[in-house]
């Protein structure tokens, strides 16, 4: 609740959890949570005001954190009469599969921080709300998102120079070159980005010569990296067997997932 000073009024707050809604966007979608305002004031004649209405969305529990903005402008408050409002947030994609991670088929917890201030009578008042959303309208609202709702990697840029700087940017210019609708350069830079990677691998040589089901853990991987660069090396065009190769979007996100996966492999201790 909103509680104004000096008996200025109140603003009652209610939350439907199981009405909020995900619309898909490209990297980043719209989460609307519907909020009942409702004034009260002693005064009969009472809270009859705009009020400026910020708010912050977050994340509960153990790993709670900060999750989007929203900010309403002046609404018209009338006392006892209830204003419906869509307060709408941006999610990335990203943001979306740190929730995920983190509510692990249960409900989301969330917490709503309102604030509203009276221009008129400039009066403030800040109120802090909890709510539940159960886990099957959740994953209801997530299902909608379909194929634009999923995995993201992070590219790891570790070091101002040397090899795995290199891959990075390779990794870089391989999603420009995505976005800029050419595939086949976007693998290309994808490849290099892979060939950095592996001067900075400890994965044994393989030949196929080896028993497949007694190599290493590190010459599978090794395997994974071979198979990945060959797919790859497709894009170049270069023989008589990839001159009629053609490659879609999918293929070279698919590509560009995986050489950063590599990456992140041999970027992080103890793997």
């Amino acid at each position: 609740m909103l509680d104004f000073s000096d008996g200025s009024g109140s603003v009652q707050i209610r939350i439907d959890p199981t009405r909020i809604s995900l619309t898909r966007g490209f990297d980043i979608h719209r989460l609307t949570v519907p909020v009942e305002l409702t004034p009260t004031s002693v005064d009969p004649s009472g809270l009859t005001d705009y009020c400026d209405v910020d708010t912050d969305l977050s994340a509960t529990g153990p790993q709670g954190r900060w999750i989007a903005a929203s900010h309403q402008g002046r609404l018209p408050m009338i006392n006892h009469q209830t204003r419906n409002v869509h307060l709408v947030f941006p999610v990335t994609n990203q943001q979306l599969l740190d929730i995920e991670e983190h509510r692990q088929g249960h409900d989301l917890q969330l917490e709503l921080h309102i604030r509203g201030f009276l221009p008129y009578s400039f009066k403030a008042a800040d109120s802090r709300e909890m709510f539940r959303i159960p886990a099957s309208t959740w994953q209801n609202e997530l299902q909608n998102l379909g194929t634009s709702f999923g995995f993201a990697l992070s590219i790891p840029l570790q070091g101002p120079s040397g090899a795995r700087q290199e891959a990075a940017e390779y990794l870089q210019q391989a999603r420009r070159l995505l976005y800029d609708g050419e595939p086949d350069k976007a693998i290309g830079s994808a490849r290099q980005a892979m060939e950095r990677t592996l001067a900075v691998a400890d994965w044994p040589v393989i030949t196929k010569a080896d028993n497949l089901q007694e190599r290493s853990q590190t010459q599978r991987w090794r395997a994974i990296y071979k198979a990945a660069f060959d797919q790859a090396s497709g894009a170049e065009h270069a023989d008589e067997i990839t001159k009629d190769f053609e490659y879609s979007r999918t293929e070279a996100e698919a590509l560009i997932g995986i050489a950063a996966s590599l990456l992140r492999v041999v970027s992080t201790p103890g793997l």
